[in-house]
C-alpha cells in the first residue's frame, strides 16, 4: 500500500481542521460589562521585557477595549516603540457589534491600521500599511480584544466552543474558541481558580490560551501565545481596578 506523500498529509491536516473550524456555529454575547483597567507584566522566553496595560471603559454610547505595551528595563534601550491598540463596540439585542479597530504606536499621531465596520451596508472598510480594502460582512466578527467578550458568553451560556469571524492582520479569518477546563494562576502570591480557553485561528501556526477570572469573567488573568519553534509570549497579571 503506498503511502500518502507528506504535501497530500498536510492537505489532509488543512482540511480537516477548516471542517472542525466552520463545523460550529458562532455564539451571540450577551454579558454585563463592568469597568476596569488592568496592568500586566510582559514576559518572552521568561525574560520580562515590558508591561501592558487593559482597558475597558465606556465611551458615550458605546464601549471601548484599549491596551497599550511599553518596554521596561534594557528593553526599552532598543525601542521606543509603545504598541497601542483600541476597539470601540456596541452590545444590544445579544449581539456585540464592533465598530472601529484602531492600531497603532501610541508615542506617534497616525495609526498604522485601521478597521471600520459598516454593518448597515455590510461592509468592513481596511486601511492596513498604507493600502486599503473593503470585506463583505456577514455574521459577527470579534477581535484580540473583543475576544474577552466571547469568553464570558460562553461561560454564561455553557458551551464549550464557539467559531467566529475574526479580524487579523487586515484580514477575517475563521476562528474557534475552546474551554479546556480549569486551572489556577498565582497573581501577586495569590493562586486564584481560573476558567481556561484556547484559540486557533486558520492560516496561523500559533495558539493562544486565555485564562478567566472565575468570579470576574472579563478579566485575563493570564494570556498566553504559543507557537511551535518561538519562545512563548505570556502576559502575567499585576492588578486591576474596577469602576474607573
Amino acid at each position: 500500500m503506498n503511502r500518502p506523500c507528506s504535501k497530500n498529509r498536510s492537505s489532509i491536516g488543512l482540511s480537516l481542521l477548516l471542517a472542525t473550524l466552520l463545523a460550529v456555529p458562532a455564539v451571540a454575547a450577551d454579558v454585563t460589562l463592568r469597568s476596569f483597567k488592568a496592568s500586566y507584566d510582559l514576559f518572552k522566553g521568561g525574560m520580562h521585557i515590558g508591561t501592558t496595560d487593559l482597558r475597558l471603559q465606556r465611551s458615550g454610547e458605546r464601549w471601548r477595549w484599549s491596551s497599550l505595551t511599553r518596554a521596561r528595563g534594557i528593553y526599552s534601550w532598543f525601542t521606543d516603540k509603545q504598541p497601542y491598540t483600541e476597539t470601540t463596540f456596541s452590545q444590544g439585542d445579544s449581539e456585540v457589534r464592533l465598530h472601529e479597530i484602531l492600531i497603532g504606536d501610541a508615542g506617534k499621531d497616525r495609526n498604522t491600521e485601521a478597521a471600520r465596520f459598516d454593518w448597515n451596508n455590510g461592509r468592513l472598510e481596511i486601511m492596513r500599511k498604507g493600502k486599503q480594502r473593503q470585506l463583505q460582512l456577514v455574521d459577527g466578527v470579534y477581535d484580540f480584544q473583543s475576544i474577552h467578550l466571547l469568553a464570558a458568553a460562553m461561560g454564561q451560556q455553557q458551551l464549550t466552543t464557539a467559531t467566529v469571524d475574526f479580524y487579523r492582520k487586515g484580514s477575517l479569518v475563521k476562528s474557534r474558541l475552546v474551554y479546556s477546563g480549569q486551572d489556577r494562576v498565582s497573581v501577586d502570591g495569590r493562586s486564584l481558580e481560573a476558567n481556561v480557553y484556547e484559540q486557533i485561528m486558520v492560516r496561523s501556526n500559533s495558539k493562544i490560551k486565555y485564562y478567566y477570572d472565575t468570579g470576574n469573567p472579563l478579566l485575563p488573568l493570564r494570556i498566553e501565545k504559543l507557537e511551535s519553534g518561538e519562545s512563548p509570549v505570556i502576559l502575567s497579571l499585576r492588578g486591576v481596578e474596577w469602576d474607573l
